[in-house]
This record gives C-alpha cells, structure tokens and sequence, in this order.
C-alpha cells in the first residue's frame, strides 16, 4: 500500500497520520452536529474531544520519554518523531489518560454524561471507521495470511520497518472490515438518533455492536501482539469483552421516563 503519502526531501509523511488528523476532525464534526440534537453545547463537545485525544497523545509520548531517557538524552528529535510502542501499560495509559481528561472536562462544565457520550458514539464510530481506512493503506494492524482471493499483499518496506507488516504475503483485509462495521454503526446510530428513548443508549449500542464485532474479528489479526491472562486472551479481546458488558447495562432501561430527542 502506501504508508508514506508525501515526502519533502528527508521528510515523509506518514499515510496513518492524515488518516488520523482526518479521523479526528470528520469524528468532531460529527459529534457537535449530534450534540446540538441533544441540547450538549457543541463546542463544549468539541473540546472535550480535543482534550481527551491530545491528553492521551501527550501522555503516551511523555511515557515514551521517561521510560527511554537516556535514548530521548541522545536522540531528543527522533524520539519526539516516534510513535509510541505498543505495551499492554502504553495502551492502558492512553486510554486511561484521554479517557479520564474527557470526563473531567465534562464533569467541570457539568456537561451530562450519558447524553454527551450519546452525541459522541457516532462521531467516534466514524473517526474509528476512516482510522481504520489509514491502517489499510499504511500496512499497520493487517491481517492473518489467508487464501482468500480478497486478500491483500503489502510490498513497501515501509510498513514493514514501521509496522512489521509481512511482504509478498496474502493477508486478511482486516483494516477494510473493521472500517465497514464502524462506518455501519455510525450509520445505525444517526438513524437511532430521533428514536432515543433514555441517555446512555446510543453510546451503550455502540459499545455492545462494537465490542462484539471486533472481538471476533481480533481472531483474523495477525499483529494482536498484547497478550494478557498467560497468552490467552489478548489486551484488544479483553476491552471488547468490557465494552459488551458497559454497553449492555447502558441499554437496559434504567428510568421510567421516555427520552424523545426533539
């Protein structure tokens, strides 16, 4: 594919990264146009998302820097230039930072949470999808070797020095499927949208389709490095298998009260 998209001399710019500043703006758009339907100050939404995103890409580079100081010593541009390794501790960090910065930005502007949750489930539904999308093109997070006529065959050696993507080797298009789900659940949720009958649903459907689509799809990775439990689960599994959980009991009705959204 093309994981480098432009390159300016010694400077290459790298196909995932458009894909993700993409991600992020169209996923904010959205969210704030949701958010107006759902009385959420738009651009409070958009804040939130900036702040929860920028947070968690800050932190993972602080963590890159401290847990590698003598490299950062020695080497201060090439490792602001590095993306973070992939740990078990560096995605929990991430999520965990970007995560609780949202919440405590929602919880200062006494933003309601499960409604502001609710106008972000499409928004993060698409990001997810076009994020995805750049994976694809760039050779990260591909696919088992299969025989499918389908399947794709990376040949940069770009993706194989930045993401250890397999040359010369049929994969499972696994990028393109997750891109799919996620572009249907954005659609679902925009339909489900005017029919919200009580906050938390929209979010917690994304949480339970989500969750279970990609659980079932991690069997045809063949990056799932991030093992956990003795090698018998991996890192992804298990927050899909919490997200289903989540999701479910924000789908149970937990009010007597009906929600229209006007």
């Amino acid at each position: 594919m093309y994981p480098r998209l432009f390159t300016f001399g010694p400077v290459s710019v790298p196909t995932y990264g458009v894909f993700a500043a993409i991600a992020l703006i169209a996923g904010l758009v959205v969210a704030m146009r949701t958010a107006a339907r759902l009385r959420v100050p738009p651009d409070a939404m958009w804040n939130t998302g900036m702040i929860a995103v920028f947070t968690a890409i800050l932190g993972s580079k602080l963590l890159l820097i401290v847990t590698h100081w003598h490299d950062f010593l020695s080497y201060p541009f090439l490792m602001l230039s590095l993306t973070v390794p992939l740990t078990v501790d560096s995605v929990l960090t991430e999520l965990g930072l970007g995560i609780s910065a949202g919440l405590l930005y929602m919880t200062w502007k006494r933003m309601p949470w499960l409604d502001t949750l609710d106008a972000a489930a499409p928004g993060w539904a698409l990001g997810q999808s076009i994020l995805a999308l750049g994976c694809f093109f760039g050779g990260c997070e591909y696919g088992r070797p299969t025989s499918v006529p389908w399947g794709v065959v990376f040949h940069s050696r770009w993706a194989a020095m930045w993401n250890g993507t397999p040359l010369e080797v049929r994969l499972q298009p696994v990028q393109l499927y997750l891109c799919a789900v996620q572009l249907a659940l954005c659609l679902l949720l925009l339909w489900w949208l005017p029919r919200r009958r009580q906050p938390g649903e929209l979010v917690g459907a994304w949480m339970l389709l989500a969750g279970m689509s990609e659980f079932f799809l991690s069997f045809y990775r063949g990056d799932d490095r991030l093992l956990i439990l003795g090698g018998a689960l991996s890192l992804m599994q298990a927050i899909d298998f919490f997200l289903v959980v989540l999701g479910a009991i924000l789908l149970l009705e937990h009010s007597p009260a009906r929600v229209r959204t006007p």
